[in-house]
């Protein structure tokens, strides 16, 4: 491209087409602001003039220019006023300032650059230097614009990288609690139809045992009155016919043949026995039929005493043959909760304080409350857990024993469904002397909900 003065402009092929920048040319001499406006006209620069620092502000906040020619000498306020003003407000101070000054004094020019300045033209410059320092300055802004806002989009999308990162580390936890949620739902609901099954085929014979017995107590009641009335029969006989007291003494050899009195009153004990036993049975048919009711979804009012000895009652064939259970309850109050879930955790807990135990030991269950919790402590005399291992016994799919005999899993879902209930569970262990696990649960009970599908429905 050829310029005014007959030069060839190399970097003017060089300069994409579209671009074009605005330049703001302020000088109180009219002269000076023709002759850099002439010099600037042309399909690449914008030219705005202004006669004034204060004029040039305010040019400066409606037109945003890419590159201001500033004078240095000005009435009311100079150069540098203006250039400190500029690089004091965020919005203009990365404009790129030239300042236009008749004089090579040094320490003005130093006076420039600490004000803020990105370069200075004497007014004796020629066209080709004046347009190649705009050119170069107004391309440094443009290129640091858009380095700016690559560097803010970068941000953003590095913003937007971080919260999708932050979404697949919950999504995958989530994923995770759903799938233990699923896998424990499967095992109770097998556990539940297995349970209620069971309880159902018991209840029956059960149900005519125990209505058979109370009818063979009456009947023995009975055969008690014939007999006496056989008795009476044979002090009568004593005194009568010879024949009728011979049958009456083969009745009475008979009697003392078969030891009735014996039989009487072990008939008696047996059939009391049989019957506390059938209501043994029907109680706990009862405990475990509520205890297979896992998949309510409700919040319920339970007596927590009442609610651990039904666990044990269905726990009892794992413990009777090596543990004595003890029970240390305290008055507490009922609560709300889920308690199916809950009876799942004192289910856990009394199994593996079973387990825990070699040979014959205890298992005591004690019951509380202080101000803002009711509590559970259940505590065993087994083998206890080492020190290093007991920090880990609620993480899922870890357990201390052998390969094949645990999941992992109870004491996860333990923690699980206390956490669930806004309440905590902790451990404390002395190897070779037993492990003591403590439950504390909000005396107001477990929150609401918050949708349709609690993490306790599951």
């Amino acid at each position: 491209m050829m310029t005014r003065d007959g030069h060839i402009d190399s970097n003017t092929e060089d300069r994409p087409a579209e671009v074009r920048y605005d330049v703001l040319v302020v000088d109180d001499s009219l002269v000076c602001r023709k002759t850099i406006e002439r010099y600037l006209r042309g399909d690449e620069f914008n030219v705005h003039t202004a006669s004034s620092g204060t004029e040039a502000l305010s040019v400066v906040e409606s037109k945003h220019p890419d590159v201001i020619l500033l004078d240095v000498q000005m009435p009311q306020v100079d150069g540098f006023e203006v250039c400190r003003a500029l690089k004091a407000d965020p919005a203009t101070r990365d404009i790129p300032v030239i300042f236009v000054t008749g004089e090579e004094a040094t320490k003005q020019k130093i006076r420039g650059f600490e004000a803020g300045g990105a370069d200075y033209i004497n007014k004796s410059s020629d066209e080709s230097e004046v347009i190649a320092r705009v050119r170069a300055h107004a391309r440094i802004g443009h290129l640091q614009d858009e380095l700016r806002r690559s560097r803010d989009e970068l941000a953003a999308q590095l913003a937007k990288t971080q919260e999708h990162m932050q979404k697949e580390r919950e999504l995958a936890k989530q994923v995770e609690d759903q799938r233990l949620q699923l896998l424990q739902a499967e095992k109770m609901a097998s556990i539940g139809q297995l349970a209620a099954g069971v309880a159902h085929e018991i209840n029956n014979p059960i149900g005519f045992i125990s209505s058979n017995l109370n009818s063979l107590q009456k009947y023995a009641r009975d055969i008690e009155r014939v007999l006496r009335a056989y008795d009476e029969l044979r002090c009568e006989c004593d005194h009568s016919n010879p024949g009728v007291a011979t049958k009456a003494d083969e009745v009475k050899r008979i009697l003392e043949e078969v030891e009735i009195d014996y039989v009487l009153s072990d008939l008696a004990d047996l059939i009391n026995e049989s019957i506390e036993g059938a209501h043994r049975v029907r109680q706990i048919v009862g405990d475990l039929r509520d205890f297979s009711h896992l998949d309510s979804p409700d919040l319920a009012e339970e007596d927590i005493n009442q609610l651990i000895d039904k666990t044990i009652n269905v726990a009892w064939n794992e413990l009777k043959y090596k543990t004595e259970v003890v029970r240390e309850y305290g008055k507490i109050p009922a609560i709300s909760c889920y308690g199916g879930k809950l009876g799942q955790v004192f289910l856990n807990l009394l199994v593996n304080a079973a387990q825990a135990i070699e040979k014959r030991g205890t298992i005591t269950v004690r019951t509380g409350q202080d101000h803002q919790h009711i509590w559970i402590e259940i505590a065993d005399t087994g083998c206890g857990i080492p020190a290093q291992q007991l920090n880990r016994i609620f993480d899922p799919f870890f357990t201390t024993k052998e390969v094949g005999k645990g999941t992992g899993l109870g004491l996860h879902l333990a923690y699980t469904i206390v956490e669930a209930h806004g309440g905590r569970i902790s451990a404390a262990s002395t190897v070779g002397k037993g492990t003591t696990f403590r439950i504390q649960l909000p005396l107001e009970g477990a929150p609401q909900p918050k949708g349709r599908h609690h993490e306790l429905a599951a």
